[in-house]
């Protein structure tokens, strides 16, 4: 008798404590720290590093990084998707550079980057396809699981000239992100980029800060006039009127 007591006791002890939730990270986020914000050192990023791009890949964006500079020395825009109003895509996206907001619920996770109004949708508990079987988009096909308080993210199936830094990839590419919170309001994300025109991954992480009642801002690239010609310079459309 006293065995059955404890049995029924313990069980209802499992009742009255109910699994641990997972952490909530809706609201809004800005990239922490700002420009010219000195960051708490317990929650600064880690610098990202060139890509490490195999011999063969290498040497042309090592080239390219050079004419970019250059340009850029001259006052001239990098010439990058922001000049032909195309968004971001994946990982640059998650860099943070404007204010982003996150929407979950137990079955999807929803991302939105004020720049471009960007949204990508983060499917959970569901199988990474292979990359070949989707069609090529700016954000891919996005998986997640939880491991304890850490939102593991799993994409691919990214267009190749969607490119993060410039940097080449195949269509293969697949981004592995590890979001978890270093305090109430600091969320890090640790990106791990694997890729055949890698010689080893590339990792490298952000950090965000929550913004308590913050509402992202309409952004859509209907007046910009400015675009890099054949020759790399800056122009300006002038329409006639």
């Amino acid at each position: 008798m006293a065995s059955k007591a404890l049995l029924i006791g313990a069980s209802l002890a499992a009742l009255a404590s109910p699994a641990l939730a997972e952490p909530d990270f809706t609201g809004s986020w800005e990239r922490y720290p700002q420009a010219g914000e000195t960051p708490d050192p317990k929650y600064a990023p880690t610098p990202i590093p060139n890509p490490p791009l195999k011999p063969e890949y290498l040497a042309k964006w090592k080239e390219h990084e050079a004419k970019l500079a250059a340009r850029m020395a001259e006052g001239q825009p990098a010439g990058d998707n922001y000049v032909k109003c195309l968004p971001d895509g994946m990982p640059a996206m998650m860099q943070g550079m404007f204010p982003m907001e996150i929407f979950q619920r137990p079955e999807q996770i929803n991302i939105t980057q004020e720049a471009f109004n960007q949204t990508r949708r983060v499917y959970m508990n569901e199988t990474l396809p292979r990359w070949d079987e989707l069609d090529p988009t700016f954000y891919g096909r996005s998986v997640a699981h939880w491991e304890g308080e850490t939102l593991v993210i799993e994409t691919t199936g990214i267009k190749e000239n969607v490119q993060f830094r410039w940097t080449p990839h195949s269509e293969g590419m697949k981004i592995t992100e590890r979001l978890h919170l270093l305090a109430p309001d600091i969320l890090r994300n640790e990106i791990v980029v694997e890729d055949e025109y890698l010689a080893q991954p590339w990792t490298y992480s952000y950090t965000y800060r929550r913004m308590p009642g913050y509402k992202l801002l309409e952004y859509v690239c209907e007046d910009n006039r400015e675009y890099v010609d054949e020759t790399g310079m800056a122009r300006l459309r002038i329409e006639e009127r």
